[in-house]
């Protein structure tokens, strides 16, 4: 049984949609599934950063462009490309989804 598949490609070929869609179609036949996706932010056409987003709805800031990035945290800053990346809201939304792994499809 495949226990992990890794999407890669271009931006908007269809990456999240697909994720979204498969999740979906899981939980409509009965499957537990428990994940997050990556979501970009846009403020009209220019991307400015990307949220992470639980299957379940739940939504919280994975990193900004450094101008538009929240208050430091009082500590380092991590940094991808031009993004600032917020580790902890990361951490506070997507770790608890792995207590549970073993119970559920992991997206």
């Amino acid at each position: 049984m495949i226990k992990h598949v890794f999407l890669t490609g271009p931006p908007g070929v269809g990456k999240t949609t697909l994720v979204q869609k498969a999740c979906d179609v899981m939980v409509s036949s009965g499957v537990s599934v428990e994940g997050f996706y990556t979501q970009e932010v846009r403020e009209g056409r220019r991307r400015v950063g990307f949220d992470v987003v639980t299957v379940t709805g739940q939504r919280g800031l994975l990193s900004r462009v450094r101008e538009k990035s929240v208050a430091s945290h009082g500590g380092r800053e991590y940094t991808v490309g031009q993004y600032v990346v917020d580790v902890p809201s990361f951490e506070n939304l997507a770790l608890p989804l792995f207590r549970n792994v073993r119970y559920y499809c992991t997206i």
